[in-house]
């Protein structure tokens, strides 16, 4: 049965019909078993840990929730192409490395914050020319950016994190508050608005699904595939540009090795959320639900006293079981096994 869209454009009303039915098969079973998730750590660690439930921990989960929400806004829309980024906490740490330079040598902080977000997107336009123009793997061509981009970052800033001091508008964007509101965590729920609607009733966001649903068909329908890949890697670099002013609030730093890993969190989160990894199906409800158990799984565990070295093992295994998780959504959906 056909799935009636709005008709925007030749290439948007050629678009195969599966194509579009595609996307609405997954993302509500994932999305009901993170929330049920979701609320069992919250009653537990709430149960055992007094300071869990009070407004101060809470709103410090969404605070540290914002970098990785907003990188997963961007990795969602790669991997509905069937793609990865392997690359956004490099790109994170070097856009930050660029912005803590340019401050430090008397740039006005709208100058600053301008260059980082162009910054970002040059890098992520890097990886679509590669991918997207070229056709490469996005695996060798995103690995490959992500030693890049981290020695940049680390010959850039000699090894040593850049100290912002007195930095108003930075402290603002990373830490500050609008009312009981805190400003990154504002920023974080708008990109993910716009992420949403984007996916979700625009013409591009059709053509992302379709073209990670079956390039060759979608190619057929009159949509440029190679622009489209090219333009969600340049996104995902511009979110990374943006995630890395927040961060850079936040800290007061700049430093070369931050971010280093957040990508298998953010590439967990998104399996995790029912997007699968061959792309044309999930979306962005599952992923931001898995974040935030990611969050507060995090959080619970900190306060439980478990060291922090344990992080990286807890994450591995989130992993695996997103994987396992993207393994069976390919089943269900038909997709074969690999």
């Amino acid at each position: 049965m056909a799935i009636s869209t709005p008709q925007t454009t030749n290439a948007d009303n050629n678009i195969p019909q599966d194509h579009k039915l595609a996307r609405r098969k997954v993302g509500f079973s994932p999305k009901v078993t993170l929330s049920i998730v979701l609320i069992l750590l919250i009653v537990f660690f709430g149960s055992f840990q007094p300071n869990f439930l009070t407004v101060e921990n809470l709103v410090n989960i969404l605070r540290l929730q914002t970098v990785p929400l907003i990188l997963a806004v961007g990795m969602t829309m790669v991997v509905l192409t069937g793609g990865a980024d392997l690359s956004i906490g490099s790109a994170l740490a070097l856009s930050g490395i660029i912005a803590g330079t340019l401050y430090l040598a008397g740039v006005p902080s709208i100058a600053v914050i301008a260059v980082t977000l162009v910054s970002g997107m040059a890098l992520g336009l890097l990886n679509g020319v590669l991918v997207g123009v070229l056709g490469m793997s996005f695996f060798v061509v995103t690995l490959g950016t992500l030693s890049a981009y981290r020695s940049l970052a680390l010959v850039a800033s000699e090894g040593k994190s850049i100290q912002l001091g007195d930095a108003p508008l930075f402290l603002q964007i990373g830490d500050g508050s609008l009312g009981p509101v805190p400003v990154p965590v504002l920023i974080a729920a708008v990109v993910v608005a716009l992420g949403y609607f984007v996916l979700g009733h625009t013409s591009w966001g059709r053509k992302i699904y379709a073209v990670g649903s079956n390039r060759e068909a979608a190619r057929l329908a009159g949509i440029r595939v190679k622009r489209v890949l090219l333009s969600v890697y340049v996104t995902t670099g511009l979110l990374a540009g943006l995630a890395s002013i927040i961060q850079m609030g936040r800290l007061t730093s700049a430093s070369p090795v931050v971010g280093t890993g957040i990508e298998l969190q953010v590439i967990a989160a998104v399996l995790l959320g029912g997007t699968i990894m061959s792309g044309g199906s999930g979306g962005l409800g599952g992923t931001v639900m898995a974040v935030l158990m990611m969050g507060v799984l995090q959080n619970g565990l900190t306060l439980s006293g478990v060291p922090d070295f344990w992080q990286g093992t807890i994450t591995g295994t989130i992993l695996i079981v997103a994987v396992y998780m993207d393994h069976v959504q390919r089943r269900r959906l038909g997709l074969g096994a690999d």
